[in-house]
């Protein structure tokens, strides 16, 4: 089976295991102080792009706790469902969660009026590095469009160049990632400036993590 056809092949893993991925990931957040640095830097009442965003558990719970309005993306729908059972609307009038790939999602049609919307923060915390190396790259002109200045970008990837399989659930489980330096050139390219980026982070399960701030349009 090729890297293309893996790659591809992570929507149907997540639709097919999300429930039970979700159970094994559990609610431990030890993403927490990355969240706290991302979060330290948005305004009050901030909204939020959540890229990727599973249950909507542990993470976009913390960051809807700390004020937020969160937009959260997936493409898997049973994961969708259960962001949208845990975030009722009655109880969560501000938050939206968007059945959609985040290469290609525009939002136009389910925000601000048919408008697409700036956000204060987008977060691809373990969903970005399941893409291609080219579509990681192409993602830096979607991340550019939901920013505005001063908005955080915050995404987890691999600490070098290269791919690598993984397994969940008896699935092969793809990642990628572009070099640091290309990140930096990405992220330079597109108006972003890198605050921190620390891999293989101890502190969180191993993370290599990047905050970036935009600081131009």
């Amino acid at each position: 089976m090729s890297d293309q056809h893996l790659a591809k092949n992570i929507i149907d893993i997540y639709r097919k295991y999300g429930r039970a991925w979700t159970e094994l990931r559990g609610e431990y957040l030890y993403e927490q102080s990355w969240l706290d640095r991302f979060c330290e830097k948005l305004p009050s009442n901030s909204k939020v792009l959540d890229l990727g965003c599973g249950s909507g558990v542990p993470i976009a719970r913390y960051l809807s706790e700390k004020g937020c309005a969160i937009t959260g993306v997936d493409s898997s729908d049973v994961m969708l469902e259960m962001a949208q059972q845990n975030f009722p609307v009655e109880t969560y009038p501000n938050h939206r969660w968007i059945l959609g790939d985040m290469r290609n999602v525009q939002l136009n049609e389910d925000i601000d009026n048919n408008t697409e919307s700036a956000f204060d923060g987008i977060l691809a915390w373990d969903s970005f590095f399941h893409l291609t190396a080219d579509d990681q790259r192409q993602m830096f002109a979607q991340f550019q469009r939901f920013s505005k200045i001063g908005t955080m970008l915050m995404f987890t990837s691999g600490t070098s160049e290269g791919e690598a399989i993984g397994e969940m659930f008896g699935e092969a489980l793809y990642h990628a990632s572009l070099s640091p330096d290309e990140y930096r050139e990405l992220l330079a390219q597109n108006d972003f400036q890198v605050l921190e980026m620390v891999a293989n982070d101890a502190d969180c399960a191993g993370h290599t993590v990047w905050l970036a701030q935009k600081k131009s349009s």
